[in-house]
């Protein structure tokens, strides 16, 4: 019986952050990838985006370095190249935004990047993208 409470606690334990905002996460270094099920780095860790498909496909963007660019990610549709959902963590290191949710279609192909950038109009750095 013991055992099969221990099961039971831990599994209950494991569900209960997936559904977490970016608020509730607070900063960069509270975050981890069994909080969501896409994560996404820059090619140099500066920044780094998260996905929740499972709370209704929230995508947030964390500033991980001290670097003064800021953060950002986008989502959108490959096959037609309409962003559904934008991310900015425009304040500094071990800052997030989060809450930007998005509806695809279901079976429809994402693509998530993910950047930094030298203000609101810099050009894009260390950008990576991923298709799910």
């Amino acid at each position: 019986m013991l055992r099969r409470i221990s099961t039971i606690a831990l599994a209950m334990l494991m569900l209960l952050p997936v559904g977490a905002t970016a608020a509730q996460a607070g900063t960069a270094a509270a975050r981890t990838a069994a909080l969501y099920e896409i994560v996404v780095g820059t090619t140099n860790g500066s920044a780094t985006a998260y996905l929740s498909v499972y709370n209704a496909w929230d995508l947030s963007v964390c500033d991980d370095a001290k670097d003064g660019y800021r953060a950002k990610a986008e989502m959108k549709i490959v096959r037609t190249g309409q962003i559904i959902a934008r991310a900015e963590a425009a304040s500094g290191v071990n800052t997030c935004d989060g809450g930007n949710y998005a509806n695809p279609t279901p079976n429809e192909k994402v693509r998530v990047t993910v950047w930094v950038q030298d203000g609101a109009n810099g050009s894009r750095k260390f950008t990576r993208s991923e298709d799910y």
